[in-house]
């Protein structure tokens, strides 16, 4: 099985970007621009929340009986118990035979241009792994498309709009330029 490394560069830059966007909207308040701060906490927020109802729905956790989870989910905790998880899965895979694997078909094209079929078996431990790795993609994708790009936009606009950039505003807009470049 693969290192689950997405899954722990995803997590770090939904905790850097809402850490970031809180960490402005303290110095929005601090200077006294109510509406400023309103708007970052909203563009802040508004993905972190989306974030989680998508790891919910993903993981089908609203069909199981996981009030714990749901939980966390509410506290915006969610992908850092989903992080932890995924490194459960990973590192116990080994120690256990799992009773129960997937055979799957995949179609190969090798340089000769003759294509032909793999059979892989696939143990429940990968499968979960799978799972949680494109659960967290697609939060990567609903992150930097909801959350990234609407900030990025307001951050610039409220530079453009006072003429005057702060340290805290630059290295804002340097920080999310380069996180939604990367997801």
């Amino acid at each position: 099985m693969k290192f689950p490394s997405s899954v722990l560069v995803s997590l770090f830059l939904f905790v850097a970007e809402t850490a970031i966007a809180l960490y402005l909207s303290s110095t929005y308040r601090s200077a006294g621009d109510r509406i400023w701060q309103s708007l970052t906490l909203l563009f802040a927020l508004l993905p972190c929340i989306l974030v989680q109802f998508s790891l919910i729905f993903i993981h089908r956790d609203l069909s199981r009986d996981r009030p714990l989870i749901l939980l966390l989910h509410i506290l915006q905790l969610g992908p850092i118990v989903r992080c932890v998880e995924v490194f459960y899965i990973y590192f116990h895979a080994g120690r256990v035979e799992e009773p129960y694997v997937s055979i799957t078909k995949k179609r190969q094209m090798p340089k000769d241009g003759h294509s032909g079929e793999v059979e892989k078996e696939v143990g429940q431990a990968e499968g979960k792994l799978f799972t949680h790795r494109s659960a967290f993609s697609r939060a990567s994708v609903i992150q930097a498309f909801l959350g990234s790009a609407p900030q990025l936009t307001l951050q610039l606009y409220i530079c453009i709009l006072q003429q005057e950039i702060t340290a805290a505003r630059s290295t804002y807009n340097c920080v999310f330029f380069s996180l939604f470049m990367f997801q």
